[in-house]
């Protein structure tokens, strides 16, 4: 019964699950301190579907920003946080 863990474990996840498992991390500043690696790896899958999507993020005026898939979808929303630093960029 001494046998050592494996170093890293493989999670299944759909896009919905990945998202609310963000948002959860996201709202919790210990479980954003202990899981900050896991939340960069959700951030960088996030990043690139969004990338293979075409979608497009502009920062408004008024703070909000505007989110567009290349099919022409559009939203208009408050930004997350990581989404703030991706637009300063």
């Amino acid at each position: 019964m001494n046998e050592e863990l494996p170093r890293n474990l493989v999670l299944r996840l759909n896009a919905w699950e990945a998202g609310v498992l963000m948002g959860l991390i996201a709202e919790d500043e210990r479980a954003k301190a202990s899981l900050k690696p896991v939340f960069e790896q959700l951030l960088d899958m996030k990043r690139q579907i969004e990338k293979e999507a075409g979608v497009k993020k502009y920062l408004l005026p008024n703070g909000l920003i505007r989110v567009t898939d290349a099919m022409g979808n559009t939203i208009i929303r408050a930004p997350y946080e990581w989404e703030k630093l991706d637009l300063r960029r």
